[in-house]
């Protein structure tokens, strides 16, 4: 059983400001993937002064205050000896009579797990609630960032080495490195799914199901974008759409309602009701538990103990949980534009919900079977039981001379420059919504296992390069960055996941301490044979299967 207490003793015991702001190692986010970077780091020396600044208040980023866990993970062996392993077997204390690997556990467990593996490191210091970099933010001194100040503390830190794992990617934005959002064209790394798709019926409307585009008086109906596609492979800026993945229970003892959001408008879902009248008038409405299957209000996966569920997405409908359209601003939006897409994003969500709980439109059969559920009590309860991670699937992404490709992922290559190993598939969500000859048209969406994509030489896992880690060494030379890193739209759609960011952040530790104890060199030249020793040291896999490359 879960300590009652677990929320508040971690917080007392953790959130300490220290009076001095200048350390070895700055890391900002306190995401899965940074808090594997200051344990790294810690490991190599203990002289080390570690700090993981994190804007919010919550720790463990989408691993606990957004629900998902460890769960995006195509092979187990890609994460043993790693951190991200660490965690799994450190959940196993919480529960009992649970067998299976703990890759989502409740959220109280998240968290508690990441800071007993912090608590063995005293040279790490963890300090929330920070708020967020700004411009002008970062100080400079020709291609080292010398100090950062955080806009709500209005504190100075300052480093040798910097860590930028965070979501946003704001320490790669105001830093000057070079970065881009969006879709790069099928031309620029000569990548086969680069760029505006062309029509399918995956994860879409149309041809079975059509809703149309306009509403009576000519207006194009709420979430869709009155931008016209580009041609086929070519560039945009548009991204996957952003979400919260709420935890939802039948069981009784552990509810909390559903609660209509304060901006909640019917009308926003007009294209929802023409979905279900089209799939009506088909004869395809789906039919059978739970929630008869409607437009992914979805039992995703369950969290240990049996009664509770993660709601994400289904490729398999085409209105989903998935708030398309909505994140336009993100990356280079202020705090405030950034705050407003979280508000309109969570009211997407909860108000598609509640459209499908209260709308006497949706049939009767739907309404019922939604209406066993409703949040989970115990799962954010400082936050009306609602995750405060946004989902943001992808953000900036930081541009160098290595950029990371579909051709990279797919080639099967044994390299010499592996720092870890990715084993998820090409998993794009709907990027946009658009208007195809008057009906309604979702765009992008994709979901293709490694070693199906054509002319795949890669079996269920793919090799990832130091270089994926580095801003180009002409603009700054004491960054690393294990989220938002150098990877094209579609290699990142494989890259993305949780456990890719925790590999990724514990060899960039183990880079920043290389590159401290060798006089501060550049990250750029940290010797990745060093770093590679090190990861096989713990156990971590560097190909796949072993002997692969003999």
């Amino acid at each position: 059983m879960l300590p009652s207490n677990l929320y508040s003793i971690t917080i007392l015991v953790f959130v300490i400001c220290s009076v001095s702001t200048a350390y070895d190692i700055v890391v900002y986010g306190a995401t899965p993937g940074g808090i594997a970077a200051a344990i790294t780091a810690a490991r190599i020396s203990s002289s080390f002064s570690i700090v993981i600044i994190e804007p919010t208040s919550y720790i463990g980023g989408m691993s606990t205050a957004g629900g998902i866990g460890l769960r995006d993970l195509g092979l187990e062996i890609t994460i043993v000896g790693s951190v991200a392993q660490d965690w799994v077997n450190n959940n196993y204390k919480y529960y009992k009579n649970v067998t299976n690997p703990i890759y989502q556990p409740d959220m109280n467990v998240s968290r508690q797990s990441f800071l007993d593996l912090l608590s063995m490191y005293p040279n790490i210091q963890l300090i929330t609630g920070t708020g967020r970099l700004i411009d002008k933010s970062i100080q400079m001194n020709s291609t080292r960032i010398v100090q950062v100040t955080t806009f709500d503390d209005r504190r100075t830190w300052k480093a040798s080495v910097w860590i930028d794992a965070s979501y946003e990617g704001d320490l790669v934005r105001y830093s000057g490195a070079s970065y881009t959002w969006g879709r790069e064209s099928r031309n620029q790394y000569n990548e086969s799914y680069a760029g505006v798709q062309p029509y399918t019926t995956f994860a879409n409307f149309i041809p079975n199901y059509p809703v149309n585009a306009t509403l009576d008086n000519g207006t194009l109906a709420p979430y869709i974008s009155p931008d016209k596609l580009g041609q086929v492979g070519s560039a945009d800026l548009n991204m996957m759409g952003y979400s919260y993945r709420l935890c939802i229970t039948p069981n009784q003892k552990k509810q909390a309602p559903f609660v209509k959001p304060k901006n909640y408008d019917p009308n926003n879902f007009v294209i929802l009701q023409r979905y279900i009248d089209s799939l009506m008038t088909s004869g395809k409405y789906p039919t059978g538990p739970p929630f008869d299957k409607l437009v992914d209000v979805l039992i995703y996966r369950g969290y240990p103990s049996g009664d509770k569920f993660d709601m994400c997405d289904s490729f398999g409908s085409a209105f989903t949980s998935d708030a398309i359209n909505l994140n336009r601003n993100y990356v280079n939006g202020t705090t405030q534009d950034r705050l407003h897409i979280a508000e309109i994003v969570s009211d997407y969500v909860l108000g598609m919900i509640w459209y499908i709980l209260t709308s006497p439109f949706v049939p009767e059969v739907t309404r019922n079977s939604l209406q066993k559920y409703c949040l989970c009590n115990d799962q954010w309860p400082e936050n009306k039981h609602i995750p405060p991670q946004l989902y943001v699937r992808e953000g900036l992404r930081l541009i160098n001379e290595n950029v990371f490709t579909q051709n990279h992922v797919v080639s099967g290559l044994c390299r010499n420059d592996t720092i870890a190993l990715g084993s998820w598939v090409h998993d794009i969500h709907v990027v946009t919504r658009t208007v195809n000859e008057s009906y309604v048209n979702n765009e992008g969406a994709m979901f293709k296992s490694i070693a199906h994509i054509n002319g795949s030489k890669s079996g269920p896992a793919f090799e990832i390069p130091y270089s994926i880690l580095l801003p180009k060494r002409n603009e700054v030379t004491n960054l690393l960055v294990p989220v938002c890193h150098a990877a094209s739209h579609v290699a990142y759609a494989a890259t993305r996941v949780e456990p890719h960011f925790m590999l990724l952040g514990g060899a960039a530790g183990y880079a920043a301490a290389y590159s401290i104890l060798n006089g501060n060199i550049d990250v750029q030249t940290v010797n990745i044979s060093r770093i590679q020793e090190t990861l096989l040291r713990d156990g971590v896999l560097l190909h796949y299967p072993v002997g692969h490359c003999d």
